[in-house]
């Protein structure tokens, strides 16, 4: 007698629908992509208890004549594919004909359907299934469209049943199921009943902004910036947030491949590392954002529940996220006088510098290189040099304030268009933008976003410069540092900094970049070699030397509690218009905060 054999078609369509049907929310999920490929313009779904008593979708799609409603319920029966070819370039949201018998193996379920014609020439099709057995078939009175509807999930099946969560949560996975589905059919309507109350209302034609208000909430949507960009085969385009607003987890972020959405981790970090240390540690960025790219480059037949996909060219795609969120990003349009909303469409501030081009691929490792230039370009000037001033010097300093490349021909941009009026708490720079708005900017982080985007362009341009000591400076380090220094030589070496050992847990500084100023060098090497350390378990290199160059920039910058000129405050604030991602530290910290006119006056009283 033989151990293997076939199993029986009611048990088959139970196992898919182990892969398929998770919970409520994935049937929510198949029937509405079914309702888009028939060309539904306007959708309702009702839930009872979660969608574990009803899901019920509705649509004015193309529907089914009785045959092919029949045909429907079949295994691996399907409109959307015809040959092997298709697989190749697959353009419908599904192709596999699994869900609706899979769901209905599982359910009691029920199909209301007619296609189009004259009124009273087609006649609907109701068909009554329970466990996936068809109890009847009969005709109905019905307008062009579908109705599915989908009672007592997994009643067959309770150890499947007695998994699911409340009725809340699952409702809650369900409109999500929605949400994302809306997100990439704007020109189409979702209605989303929970309990007979309207949880989700969203009209055909809705902006990118609109949807996306939606799923990511009031509060970001008021912060939303416009992307779209393209390289190569790839186009990107959708909204993302500004740093001003973060989430805890990646949850918020909406990422659509040829209108379907997906998982995919490499793009989520290409967005994470476009924003260039601006968000705060352990924060994510949200937003919405559609990957398109010819059909034949990406495998969507991967996954039970075709929530991943397989590029024929990753990298590609995730470079081409990473650039087009950059470009987005780069020159802080969310930063405007008179407080217009962050990606309201208004035009950047009239003469604000255009942002200074930032390549996309990582450093170049030819370290060697990028010094030698260096050198070549500053020993002439070598003998005429002052050293640095050593830590113990009392005259040691941050590095000093000036504005290259800005000259007064340019027309001011966002923060050269400020009055300055003084310092508070020897700390921040207020000053008053056009239209009266009270501005207060960060001297610290916003001359560490300076010192930082000088030092990270002038070496992706190998136009580091690097200053030799005339008395290079002895630093005496803990044990511990000095070890990770002795480690860390020559990822050192890459962004500037030429160190020797001197003797037990001294080391000698023979160079450092210029733009470090007088920088104390011992806290500096400190810190520096423990994120060198930190590095080496795992950061991409791009990573790793932004996160060296930002260190190197906070220790160089000014101080909170130090004086500064009028004419250093003037330069600081001129320079930050040359930049990118000028409204955020390195480390993620605010650089400014505005407070618009009409919200003083309210605040004292006269509004």
């Amino acid at each position: 007698m033989t151990r293997i054999h076939v199993l029986p078609p009611g048990l088959v369509n139970q196992i898919a629908a182990g892969e398929v049907v998770e919970r409520p929310a994935s049937v929510v999920k198949e029937l509405l992509e079914n309702a888009l490929d028939a060309g539904a313009r306007s959708i309702q779904v009702d839930l009872e208890d979660g969608g574990l008593t009803l899901v019920r979708v509705a649509d004015d799609g193309s529907g089914m004549e009785r045959e092919d409603a029949l045909l429907s319920l079949e295994r691996h029966a399907t409109s959307k594919l015809r040959d092997a070819g298709g697989l190749a370039a697959i353009a419908t949201m599904g192709f596999r004909g699994e869900a609706i018998p899979a769901i209905a193996s599982v359910c009691r379920m029920r199909i209301d359907t007619c296609p189009e014609g004259p009124p009273g020439a087609v006649v609907g099709t109701r068909i009554a299934l329970e466990g996936g057995r068809v109890e009847a078939v009969e005709e109905v009175a019905r307008a062009r469209g579908t109705t599915v509807e989908v009672r007592d999930l997994f009643f067959n099946t309770p150890a499947r049943r007695k998994f699911m969560k409340s009725a809340p949560a699952e409702s809650g996975h369900a409109s999500e199921a929605v949400v994302r589905v809306a997100l990439a059919r704007p020109d189409v309507g979702f209605t989303l009943r929970a309990g007979g109350r309207a949880a989700i209302v969203t009209a055909a034609g809705a902006s990118p902004e609109e949807r996306a208000a939606i799923a990511l909430g009031r509060e970001a949507a008021r912060r939303l910036v416009r992307v779209d960009g393209a390289r190569g085969e790839v186009h990107v385009h959708g909204v993302v947030t500004s740093p001003d607003h973060s989430a805890a987890t990646a949850r918020g972020l909406y990422l659509f491949v040829n209108g379907r959405f997906i998982r995919d981790r490499a793009l989520a970090y290409g967005v994470l590392r476009a924003y260039a240390g601006s968000l705060p540690a352990g924060r994510q960025p949200a937003g919405v954002l559609f990957i398109d790219l010819p059909l034949d480059r990406v495998d969507v037949n991967v996954h039970p529940q075709k929530l991943e996909v397989r590029f024929q060219d990753a990298r590609a795609a995730s470079d081409a996220v990473h650039h087009a969120v950059s470009e987005a990003l780069r020159p802080s349009p969310w930063l405007r006088h008179g407080g217009a909303a962050a990606g309201s469409g208004a035009p950047p501030v009239d003469g604000a510098l255009p942002p200074a081009p930032v390549a996309a691929e990582p450093y170049v490792d030819d370290v060697a290189g990028v010094l030698a230039a260096a050198r070549e370009r500053t020993a002439e000037r070598a003998r005429d040099m002052l050293p640095f001033p050593s830590p113990a010097d009392p005259g040691a300093g941050p590095a000093p304030i000036s504005s290259p490349g800005v000259t007064p021909a340019q027309p001011p941009g966002y923060f050269g268009s400020m009055r300055y009026v003084g310092q508070h708490a020897r700390t921040y720079l207020v000053c008053e933008a056009p239209g009266g708005a009270l501005v207060v900017i960060d001297q610290h982080a916003s001359h560490e976003r300076l010192l930082f985007h000088r030092l990270r362009e002038a070496l992706r341009r190998r136009q580091l410069e690097v200053q030799p000591f005339l008395v290079p400076p002895v630093v005496t380090l803990t044990p511990p540092a000095a070890r990770m220094v002795e480690g860390a030589v020559g990822d050192l070496a890459t962004v500037g900094l030429e160190v020797e050992p001197f003797g037990g847990d001294a080391f000698a500084v023979k160079s450092a970049p210029a733009l470090l100023g007088g920088a104390a060098m011992g806290p500096l090497l400190t810190d520096l070699a423990e994120q060198v350390e930190e590095a080496g378990r795992g950061s991409a290199v791009g990573e790793a030397l932004d996160g060296l160059l930002a260190t190197m920039a906070c220790h160089a910058a000014v101080r909170a509690n130090q004086d500064l000129t009028r004419e250093e405050a003037r330069a600081l604030l001129d320079g930050l218009d040359a930049i990118d991602f000028k409204a955020r530290c390195p480390h993620g910290r605010p650089v400014v905060v505005e407070l618009p006119l009409a919200e003083l006056e309210r605040r004292v009283g006269r509004r």
